[in-house]
């Protein structure tokens, strides 16, 4: 890359963004279902939580994930400011090109990662009606016949 341009910074910026809005609405989501089945499992296994047995990462759906999405957060909030820096003119000329490739390396880490662990899955299945919604309309259904009869 021999030049990097305002629009370049700008689409990278806008990227980053939305990088780290999937990447938080994944931690929070992941951290909901993670803590749900830890307080299951705990229950079902008779784990007091001020006991010193915890319920292993490896039993806990995205335990592992979060992990990796966390760890990833430092170096995409480092390839934010970078991109931020560039297009406010905070680098100097002679290290653009280098601050740029700097912040995209760190960016396409945090892009793997999220496409590792399913991160667009998990929100898009979140956000998805729940299946039972149907069966409520049938037992409302049902509940009116047996009135009517």
């Amino acid at each position: 890359m021999s030049e990097v341009t305002t629009q370049d910074i700008d689409d990278e910026l806008e990227r980053a963004q939305t990088l780290k809005d999937i990447a938080e609405e994944f931690v929070d989501i992941a951290d909901g279902i993670n803590n749900a089945e830890r307080i299951r499992l705990e229950e079902e296994r008779g784990i007091d939580i001020d006991s010193s047995r915890w319920v292993p990462l490896d039993d806990i759906p995205l335990g592992e994930e979060v992990l990796r999405v966390k760890d990833d957060t430092p170096g995409l909030e480092s390839a934010i400011q970078t991109l931020e820096n560039l297009a406010e003119g905070k680098i100097p000329a002679a290290d653009i090109i280098e601050k740029f490739q700097e912040a995209m390396e760190d960016l396409e880490t945090v892009e793997g990662t999220l496409q590792d662990v399913g991160a667009e899955e998990v929100i898009k299945a979140s956000q998805a009606p729940y299946e039972n919604d149907f069966d409520d309309e049938q037992d409302d259904g049902e509940y009116s016949e047996e009135q009517d009869n």
